[in-house]
Formats: C-alpha cells, structure tokens, sequence
C-alpha cells in the first residue's frame, strides 16, 4: 500500500479518500440513501477480510501439509537407504576397532608401546571371543607383555602428558567397543585416569608420583585411611549414609562429604577394575594351560617318555599372577635368542644396502605423518612356493630375503549424502580408508634391468578386501599387503605413482569416491 513517503507515482491526492462520483449518482437515482450505502460497503469490507482469513488459513494448512509430506519422505529414504547398508555402520565400527587392536599389537612388537596398548592387549588376549592361542612369534610376544599388576596402578606411574593421551586413548576404545565386558572396563579405566590427571593438575606435577618435596594433603590420607581394604557392598552402603547425611539439612562439612564421595565413586572403579583383572588373569592363564598340554602333547609322540616341563594349573588370582610372572621369564629366556638374530638380521639388511638407497630408507621413515595418514605395516603370509626350496646359483652371494618397506595408509571422512545427514564436523562419521602408499627397498637386485611389479589377488568368499603381492627378482622373495577393495585414481593429479627408481618401488595412490544419483 502506497503513502506519502512511498509515492513512486507522485499522486497529489494519494492520501485523499477516493469517492466514486458516478457510482454514488447512480446509487441515489436508485433510491440508496447514504447511510445504506455505508451498510453495504461496510459488509463488503469484512467479506473480503473474512474471505482473505481463509485464504490465509487454506495457505498454512498447505504449508504443513507440504512439511510433512517433506518430513514423510525423508523418514522413508532413511529407511531405505537404512535398510541398503544393513549393518554398515557396527560393521565399520568392528573393523576401526580391530585396526586400533592391530596398531597395538604392532606397537607392541616393535617395542614402542603405549600404556592403552597394554590395557587393550590384556583384553583381547583374554577374550573368550578371541581364537584359541597359537604358538606363533606374534602371540608368544603378545604374552610377554600381559600386564600382571592391577590396571589402575598403571595411571600411578605416567605424568601429566601420558595420561592426556591414555584419556584420549580410552575414549576412542570406549566408543568403538561392543563388548559391555569390555565398555565397562573402559568406563572404570575413564574414570580412574580422569582422578589422577585432576590430582596431578592440582598438584602442578609433570611426573606420575609425588615427589619428596611435594606437600602432601592430610585430607587425602584421611579419606585413603577411610576407604583402605572395602570392598564394593561396603562402599556403596558408605555412599548411601554420606548422601543421606548430606540431604538431612543437618550441619555439616559439606565440602568435605562431597570430597569423600567423590573418593568412593574412584575407589568402587579401582575395586572394579581389580576384580576384572583377576578374571582376565584366571582366563589368560587357562589358555596358556591348554597352550602347555597341547605343547606336551605333540612333545609327546616324539618323546614318549615326556618332558619336564611344568604344567600350569588352574588357582587363585595371587596364583595366576605369581604362574604368568614365572611363564613370561621362561618365554623371555626362549625368544631373547630369537630377537638377537631378527635384529642382526635387520642391521645386515640395512647394511647390504648401498648408501643412497640407505639414506632413502631412513628419509622415508623418518618422515612425520601427515594428520590424514597412518603407518601401514601389516604383511600377509603367503603360501611357499615349490621355488623356495631350489638351490640358488646367486645364494652365495645373495641370500633370499624380503625387500624393506615402509608404507602409510591415507585416512579420513567420507561426507556422502548418509554422513552429511546423520553427523557434523563437531561429531565427525568413522574414518574410512582412502588411499595407500608403498615404498619398498630392493638395493640388492641382481637383474635391474626388470624393475619390480605387483598385481591384485582376488579371495574366494572375502568380498571387503584383496592381496597386493608385489614381486621382484633375485635375491627378494615376494611380499604382501591386505588392502581395501575399491577402485583407484589412476590420474597424477589425485595422486597416482608407480616408479622405480634408485632401487626403491613407489606405488601411490587414491580410491576414487562415489557419487550415487537417484
């Protein structure tokens, strides 16, 4: 509606009231006086309002029927797209938890352990979910570490830095995990490194124990006084009086009561954690008994008068702790040989190497990893060929061995359509796998005129993944990788790089992304 301010047509008499001087002419040659005529244009005016409500109404309850047409079809594609991937989701969530379980396991035995790799090995070794223990390197080095003291004191012994990252470390665990055996394990582990990183904060120490001259708190005595040797029935009826202490309105420290249940909640997740280790120790050891009977077993049909190998029993937590400190020295007496002659064996392949390849390989593993990358060392076995067992011409020279590598794996978000409608960038989706590199060192070739090569090796029955086998002349026996089985960028704009060159194998590339139109 124009007005004087608005008059994009410069009306003079714009806010003058129109009066149609024919129409009132013709009204009174009629015989319509001029109050009637008022009637009727008073009537016709709320007509019109009442006509333009329902239109308006008719308006709105168009729009809400279009919302929830909106709101309908959406809730049927995410069931659609739902009822697609099945279970895709705890599937994807199953498999970033066995690869953090494989970068422990692998930590583990390159001696550069972390303490959640510990706490997670400890579970997985005694999961009755787990395979039955094997008599392989991996596994017998997996048992060497098993921690044997209560979960909980492992927190006492870290600083500040350490436990940020065991924090951090646990609530990754806590989100992929399934088991609720093993949740809740987390959830106490949570809440006892959360304890000791505030006490530590507090204390404005970077080391994992009090120093001597630290000052110590006679609070804190009192209250460890106060809780020393109860078990979980006693700390809950503890618990249950402070409360009702605290709600009576009496006059009391409450500051103090506050202070000492929150005390209580940490001593039941140390009690908890306790008990759950003396199960995971009991269960732990029961496979090693069966592991030492199967052991006597075979030794048996070679030595029918058998062996004098002590047996493990079944017993007490204290018993289990003591057997496994005593089954962990003679493993370490066993396999101590055996890590000599790896590590021997690594320092000669290093050494074989010519110097600019050498330099190469340190180059490549020294260099840090980029925040969408990973390291990727987790060969596969393949089966032995009738070859490996001929005679060499160039064996007295050169030695049949595996070629060094060093490779990453590249990881991130995948934002398709599902991603960007179920998460955000403040609660990302699962990491998925995006692409490879592989770097492998073959200084020694003997023809290197025929560069090396790898091809793709499909299983039966495994649809998720295939074998990259890449092969080389003498002296290098071939080596494996289990990858994703996606399709690849083959352009160098995205990445892509298969050269060799200065004796090393690079092969770089990236999965290409799918796009899904209706």
């Amino acid at each position: 509606m124009y007005s004087n301010v608005d008059n994009p047509f410069n009306d003079v008499s714009l806010s003058k009231k129109f009066v149609w001087k024919k129409k009132a002419d013709l009204d009174r040659e009629r015989g319509i006086s001029k109050k009637e005529r008022e009637r009727i244009e008073r009537e016709r005016r709320e007509e019109t309002a009442r006509e333009l409500e329902k239109l308006n109404k008719r308006r709105e309850e168009r729009e809400m029927e279009q919302l929830f047409r909106e709101q309908e079809m959406a809730r049927l594609q995410r069931e659609a797209e739902q009822a697609q991937l099945g279970d895709w989701e705890d599937r994807e969530e199953r498999f970033h938890l066995e690869q953090a379980k494989k970068r422990a396991e692998i930590r583990i035995k390159e001696g550069r352990e972390r303490p959640v790799d510990i706490l997670a090995t400890n579970l997985r070794l005694a999961n009755d979910e787990d395979q039955e223990f094997e008599s392989d390197d991996k596994d017998v080095e997996l048992d060497l570490e098993v921690e044997v003291e209560e979960p909980w004191k492992l927190c006492q012994r870290l600083g500040l830095k350490d436990l940020d990252e065991l924090y951090d470390d646990i609530q990754m665990y806590l989100s992929l995990e399934k088991n609720p055996v093993n949740a809740e394990f987390w959830r106490a582990m949570l809440l006892v490194c959360d304890a000791q990183r505030q006490k530590l904060e507090e204390a404005g120490q970077s080391a994992g124990t009090n120093s001597s001259g630290a000052v110590i708190d006679p609070i804190s005595i009192e209250i460890e006084k106060m809780l020393e040797n109860k078990g979980e029935k006693q700390l809950e009826a503890l618990q249950n009086d402070i409360q009702a202490k605290i709600n009576s309105g009496e006059p009391i420290d409450t500051e103090y009561w506050e202070r000492v249940t929150k005390s209580i909640v940490i001593k039941m997740a140390e009690v908890k954690l306790s008990k759950m280790h003396e199960q995971i120790l009991l269960a732990r050891l029961d496979k090693l008994r069966r592991y030492e009977m199967k052991e006597k077993e075979k030794r048996s049909h070679l030595l029918p008068g058998g062996d004098g190998n002590k047996e493990l029993g079944k017993g007490t937590p204290e018993d289990a702790k003591r057997m496994l400190r005593e089954r962990q020295q003679e493993l370490q007496a066993q396999h101590e040989a055996k890590r000599a002659a790896a590590l021997l064996a690594q320092q000669s392949d290093i050494s074989t190497m010519d110097e600019q390849t050498k330099q190469l390989y340190i180059q490549e593993a020294g260099r840090e990893l980029d925040i969408d990358e990973a390291i990727f060392a987790e060969e596969e076995e393949l089966a032995k060929s009738s070859s490996n067992n001929a005679t060499y011409s160039w064996e007295d020279k050169y030695r049949p061995r595996k070629p060094r590598y060093h490779n990453r794996v590249h990881v991130g978000y995948d934002w398709n359509k599902y991603n960007q409608t179920h998460y955000d960038h403040d609660n990302p989706p699962p990491k998925v796998v995006q692409g490879y590199k592989f770097n492998l060192f073959y200084p020694d070739l003997i023809d290197k005129s025929q560069a090396p090569t790898y091809r793709i090796e499909k299983e039966p029955g495994n649809e998720d993944t295939v074998i990259i086998r890449f092969i080389a002349g003498p002296p290098y026996e071939d080596v494996a990788f289990r990858i994703v089985k996606k399709e690849w960028e083959h352009s160098r704009k995205r990445g892509f790089r298969n050269s060799f060159d200065k004796g090393v194998l690079q092969l770089h590339f990236r999965f290409r992304r799918q796009f899904y139109r209706r």
